[in-house]
């Protein structure tokens, strides 16, 4: 996936997060930031570094899907804002991740748990929405794909349109 390809298609999940959120009574953005943050710390929880006593690892499926959910409170506080992820800021991230050095900071962030202790607070309640993208960019493109994400985002956005349909 090529910059232009990534800018293109967070533009199209985008106008989907806004059908999304088009079905909630009531958007309170500071909620949304604290689920951005619980979001960051179910897929810690999900994929399951520091758990050194389960045997059985949470399936690729379900991290994806609590991935997807970051991506999508992210996505709606960009749409908040007014924002969208730029065509150079997606080239940074994809040019960034060829960097071996970045990742192995990241992984070791991730997996010794700086990140999720240290960071995703910041980069929630303090930075732009955009640091938040480039997070979740970041972990997608070090333990699944692009592609695998926007896959599983598409899937809980349908299931969250009928949930809000259906008065969850």
């Amino acid at each position: 996936m090529n910059k232009y390809e990534l800018h293109n298609k967070l533009i199209d999940l985008q106008e989907l997060q806004r059908k999304v959120d088009s079905h909630i009574k009531l958007w309170n953005k500071t909620h949304i930031e604290t689920a951005l943050c619980e979001e960051f710390h179910e897929w810690y929880n999900a994929i399951g570094f520091f758990k050194d006593w389960k045997q059985n690892k949470t399936p690729k499926e379900k991290q994806l899907d609590e991935l997807a959910d970051c991506l999508a409170f992210a996505l709606s506080l960009m749409n908040n804002d007014k924002q969208v992820y730029s065509v150079d800021r997606c080239a940074f991230v994809l040019k960034r991740i060829e960097n071996k050095n970045h990742k192995k900071a990241m992984i070791n962030e991730i997996e010794t748990g700086y990140l999720f202790n240290k960071r995703v607070g910041n980069t929630v309640y303090i930075q732009s929405t955009e640091f938040a993208i480039e997070l979740i960019l970041d972990i997608a493109l070090i333990y699944y794909s692009l592609e695998e994400l926007f896959e599983a985002y598409i899937k809980k956005s349908m299931v969250n349109i009928q949930r809000q349909k259906e008065g969850y």
